[in-house]
């Protein structure tokens, strides 16, 4: 049978995690749940998810990046008379 733990619902519906469940579960604080209604209440399901990084840039960098991605003049004029053929 499976471990059972009566909680306690908190403000907002909150529900704690027991401690026990959360580490077997492998649950951590970011953690994604899928939550699924079914006949006999709500089923909780953890997600697994890539370990993918996340940057972040500044304006002044996405700046210097989009003047060199700038094509020259010469490069927009050759550009403009190959589309008219």
């Amino acid at each position: 049978m499976s471990p059972t733990k009566v909680v306690r619902t908190q403000a907002k519906g909150m529900v704690t995690i027991p401690v026990e469940f959360r580490e077997r579960l492998g649950i951590t604080e970011n953690s994604l749940l899928q939550a699924e209604l079914t006949s006999k209440g709500v089923l909780f399901v953890k997600l697994e998810t890539a370990n993918k990084v996340t940057e972040f840039y500044s304006d002044a960098e996405i700046t210097e990046w989009m003047k060199e991605d700038q094509m020259s003049a010469k490069a927009v004029k050759k550009l403009q008379q190959l589309l008219k053929k």
